[in-house]
């Protein structure tokens, strides 16, 4: 099938308010600050991203070149060390459970040729965009077959990679398990789950509802360039940075009780991006389960999916998952997850979260939280819920978004689902994360054809 689709300026780019985002975005919405650690000659050959391979990090016996720990999430290190996260951090195992792989269908179309207009209204294929952002895997699911996949540096369909903050999104669908099984009640105070929190000068007085939409009001910076934000010393706590960072040996649950509540607004009122509310909703998981977070998410959601590989998720040193952004899967398996979650929760002939939360992310969002931040300059119609970006754009497009150019993109209307693993070499690299929204905005309408 042979698809051109441009997505235009003007009347259009009211429909599509992406356009904005390049202006909008702020360094706080998708996590982590950091700078490029090598100069751009040393990291590209014949137009494109070096490999890992091919920058010859840990290559050899012994790696003459090595990832430094303060330092493997942004590039060149992140090119290899997004692919290999088990070996130097400490991760728990996802059980996908004993029974068969679920097969994806395939409808191959080379969507290669497809153009669409990024920045300053430049035209561009997908093959090109999937080169200028770095991408390590790309697959386009329509109406559940697989359409389009493509593996970059070094990355095969067995390889499992780093979600980032797309972990977010993960961790926001798990929890509607437990809401809908009674377990959690997202009016109750988070102290009638975790009483550690009675009294905490941030998250003493919260609710479930306000960590799982992000309306905490709390004193906290996700800004790198920061040595004293509030991210540093959360990413230390989560094992991000080695043993010997500061407070490494604290633990993310004991650091979250310390997080201070900014006075000029109560909770529930704004939307505000902060990663530490989805490691409290990581302990609120926990506590309602009674289960480890790993073990919690094999028995209700991975080992019901049909996976084809066990999957991982990021720990700190007193065994507390990262649930903010430590999933780590292969491209397949998170193309699976998001189908389900396209399907209203039906997935590998079962309900695996409940149709209830699904319209409960894509419909029950609190836009009046919204509108106060920059978010509503791009979606001035969406709204954050249970840690889904939700648009309301004209195809309710809904959309997980990670640092580094992690993507998963939903278009019900075309029922297309979109996959994107990167190793952008800068964390925030606010350009490029907008040009994988163009793209895959463009892509799923394309199915509209």
């Amino acid at each position: 099938m042979d698809r051109h689709f441009v997505l235009k300026s003007g009347a259009a780019a009211m429909i599509h308010p992406i356009w904005n985002f390049k202006r909008a975005l702020i360094l706080a919405s998708v996590c982590c600050i950091g700078l490029p650690q090598a100069d751009a000659q040393d990291t590209m050959v014949e137009g494109r991203p070096k490999t890992a391979a091919e920058l010859g990090i840990m290559k050899g016996t012994p790696p003459s070149r090595t990832v430094d720990i303060s330092a493997w999430d942004k590039g060149p290190d992140n090119r290899w060390a997004f692919q290999h996260i088990s070996e130097f951090l400490h991760v728990a195992n996802i059980s996908r459970g004993s029974g068969p792989a679920v097969p994806l269908e395939t409808a191959f179309d080379d969507l290669s040729g497809l153009e669409f207009k990024g920045h300053d209204n430049e035209t561009l294929t997908v093959a090109e965009m999937l080169v200028r952002t770095y991408t390590d895997g790309f697959i386009v699911l329509q109406d559940g077959d697989v359409i389009f996949e493509k593996y970059f540096n070094g990355m095969t369909p067995g390889t499992r990679h780093l979600l980032m903050s797309v972990s977010k999104s993960v961790t926001g669908t798990l929890a509607g398990i437990l809401v809908n099984d009674g377990r959690l009640d997202p009016t109750a105070a988070i102290t009638d789950y975790i009483p550690e929190m009675t009294g905490a000068p941030g998250f003493g007085d919260t609710t479930v509802r306000q960590v799982l939409d992000m309306t905490t009001s709390i004193v906290f910076s996700e800004d790198y360039a920061d040595p004293d934000a509030e991210v540093v010393a959360h990413e230390a706590t989560t094992a991000w940075r080695g043993e010997t960072a500061p407070l490494a040996k604290e633990g993310v649950y004991a650091f979250a009780t310390t997080i201070e509540k900014n006075p000029s607004r109560p909770h529930g009122q704004q939307f505000h991006y902060a990663s530490i509310n989805t490691d409290v909703l990581g302990w609120l998981i926990e506590r309602a389960s009674g289960q480890r977070f790993a073990e919690f998410f094999s028995d209700a959601i991975w080992s019901k999916l049909g996976v084809d590989h066990d999957g991982q998720i990021t720990v700190d040193y007193k065994g507390a998952a990262a649930a903010n952004g430590g999933f780590v899967l292969t491209l397949r398996d998170l193309a699976r997850f998001a189908q389900m979650v396209l399907d209203d929760g039906f997935y590998n002939d079962q309900q695996i979260v409940s149709s209830g939360w699904i319209d409960d992310i894509r419909f029950n969002g609190n836009n009046s939280a919204w509108k106060p931040t920059s978010y509503a300059e791009t979606w001035p119609n969406g709204f954050y819920r249970n840690q889904w970006y939700v648009t309301k754009d004209d195809h309710g497009s809904f959309f997980a978004v990670g640092v580094n150019g992690q993507h998963i993109w939903i278009n019900p209307t075309t029922r297309t689902v979109i996959v994107k693993y990167s190793s952008l070499p800068v964390s925030a690299d606010k350009d490029n994360i907008v040009l994988g929204w163009l793209a895959m905005d463009a892509i799923s309408r394309s199915f509209s054809d």
